[in-house]
């Protein structure tokens, strides 16, 4: 098996042949270490029923990819990652601008995986398939835009889009999101995972999506419900799930081939991922049917679309009305413009902000000095927010504050429990849906 599992790498290795780097930027990124279980949220009513999730799932097509029976073992691994084609127009229209040369941004967004936790930049797998993609398109200017985050959910990732996918290049031409490994089996991560999906179609650029699925070495993924998203808006899709787990089943690699831990890929890994990535490009050039493009305005969400219109504020556009004991600091490279209490007499924040749903992003750690302090909105206490945790790292976290009826005013404030003595809190920034949606999910 050893000399099988070599045979296979070597072979990736080989397949991966890249040019040179192309014109591109890289956003902001964390060295933060990533936790290997999921990220959980508060957990609130759903948004779905049972019944409507099992009527997508069964009006799901098993796949639209062209099946080539006539493969090496090695090569039907790589086949197995294609779960669903989807649609390809989008991809075919963004691909004939690189071949006239145009510029266009390719986006990466999710958590550890897709920052590139445990491999150098160049190693990580969405380095890589930019890099490809540089090789295919010589006469093009593809920018490269990394939005992952250590440790978080597609929460995080829905109030960090503006900043970390749209800000660096303008709206990105193709979007790679990957949470499966991150993201918990609630509504809040279900309803933010598909509003970032919609929020990225719904873009003036309309970009080509693509969801890929991750798992960790215990079988966790988020695939069997993040696919019925991508099922429902006909976007292609890559299971690095379903073909690692092929792998691993055929004997053909171990785990230990893959990932030096139990979550994150290393170099060789990001191979592997990267050759699944190019399988999904080469097989939009075969025939077959095809999925047409669909618009998402058009399309009442699975699981909820009231996150959509969220966007990221902190004390770079936030002034508080009264900011007590809090100072503005930087606790954290990905949110340089947070507010810290060390300290103090325990005065509290408080801000005047417009916004239909809240979320707070804290600062978690396993520290007995990190605190709880209560959140009140005009005047109503709404929730707890608890920023020790046993499984804290010095990683963002968000939680759900408030599910509002429309955008309006309000104060919002933030007290610690106690006296607050030798007690710290960070607040990184807040997210807010503050824009009325129009779409048929409103």
């Amino acid at each position: 098996m050893k000399k099988r599992t070599a045979a296979f790498l070597a072979c990736l290795t080989a397949m991966t042949a890249f040019a040179g780097s192309c014109g591109g930027n890289t956003a902001a990124q964390t060295t933060a270490p990533a936790p290997a279980a999921a990220v959980t949220e508060q957990t609130v009513q759903s948004t779905v029923s049972e019944t409507q999730t099992e009527a997508v799932t069964e009006a799901a097509p098993e796949t639209s990819a062209v099946i080539n029976e006539n493969l090496t073992p090695e090569e039907m691994i790589i086949q197995s990652s294609l779960l669903d084609m989807g649609s390809p127009e989008r991809f075919a229209d963004k691909l004939s601008k690189a071949a006239n040369g145009e510029e266009i941004t390719v986006a990466y967004i999710g958590g550890s995986i897709t920052e590139g936790y445990t491999v150098e930049p160049e190693q990580c797998w969405a380095y890589l398939t930019h890099q490809w993609l540089c090789g295919q398109y010589p006469d093009a200017k593809i920018n490269y835009v990394n939005a992952g985050l250590s440790g978080t959910p597609s929460t995080l990732g829905l109030i960090r889009a503006d900043r970390d996918v749209i800000a660096p290049c303008g709206e990105p031409d193709i979007v790679f999101i990957e949470f499966a490994v991150n993201d918990a089996n609630d509504p809040v991560n279900k309803e933010a995972y598909e509003s970032l999906v919609r929020k990225m179609l719904t873009l003036d650029s309309k970009p080509a999506v693509a969801l890929i699925f991750m798992r960790t070495d215990n079988g966790y993924s988020c695939q069997d419900w993040q696919k019925e998203v991508g099922y429902l808006y006909h976007l292609p899709m890559i299971s690095i799930n379903d073909a690692l787990t092929k792998a691993i089943d055929d004997g053909v690699m171990t785990w230990e081939d893959y990932s030096n831990d139990g979550a994150h890929p290393n170099p060789e890994g990001c191979k592997f991922i990267t050759e699944a990535i190019k399988y999904m490009f080469e097989a939009f050039r075969g025939n077959g049917d095809r999925l047409p493009d669909v618009d998402a305005n058009d399309i009442a969400p699975i699981y909820g679309d009231d996150f959509v219109n969220m966007h990221l504020h902190d004390s770079a556009d936030l002034t508080p009305v009264s900011a007590g004991e809090y100072e503005n600091s930087a606790p954290l490279t990905a949110f340089p413009n947070a507010w810290t209490r060390k300290t103090g007499e325990n005065e509290g924040i408080s801000f005047d902000m417009e916004f239909d749903d809240l979320f707070i992003v804290y600062h978690c750690n396993k520290n007995k000095h990190f605190g709880t302090a209560d959140v009140y909105v005009d005047g109503e206490k709404k929730c707890e927010v608890n920023s020790f945790a046993e499984d804290g790292w010095s990683n963002p976290v968000p939680q759900l504050i408030m599910r509002g009826d429309g955008v309006k005013p309000h104060r919002v404030e933030i007290k610690l429990q106690g006296d607050g003595e030798k007690t710290y809190f960070g607040i990184l920034a807040f997210g807010c849906t503050n824009e009325e949606l129009t779409s048929p999910g409103t």
